[in-house]
């Protein structure tokens, strides 16, 4: 069995996990939803949150944007962090469910993901004075 946690924002992936409050936790066995329950974050450390879901025996986060340190946090008691992801709630468990998570329709506008399975955010824009691309800082 696997279980993920979603984070969670009026019925969709909340954009940016470490303000998140909400958290739906699928259980599911080859391929099949066998359970879920949601679950509310009362701490906004990335310590407390990953001892939140280490506590609930979560082994995968799916998310938004996640901070360095959080995604840290959680990778070191074990949970996979999927980041960068967006979309409707439930097309979003389903596409995990099937292993489809790395479809374009799921990714953050303007992110992408990496061969390997690594996420990153695309913040580069084209310079005015030629076709070389620069960090974008906001």
């Amino acid at each position: 069995m696997t279980r993920a946690a979603f984070s969670l924002w009026n019925d969709r992936i909340a954009p940016v996990f470490d303000v998140a409050r909400n958290l739906l936790i699928v259980d599911a066995a080859t391929g099949a939803e066998t359970g879920r329950i949601e679950r509310r974050f009362s701490g906004d450390s990335p310590q407390e949150r990953a001892m939140r879901l280490a506590s609930l025996q979560v082994e995968q986060l799916v998310c938004g944007a996640i901070t360095r340190d959080t995604a840290d946090a959680l990778q070191d008691r074990g949970i996979q962090v999927v980041s960068f992801v967006s979309g409707e709630l439930e097309q979003v468990v389903q596409a995990w469910l099937q292993g489809h998570l790395h479809e374009r329709s799921l990714h953050m506008p303007g992110c992408t993901r990496k061969p390997h399975g690594g996420n990153r955010c695309n913040r580069h824009r084209r310079s005015t004075e030629g076709s070389t691309s620069q960090q974008r800082e906001d």
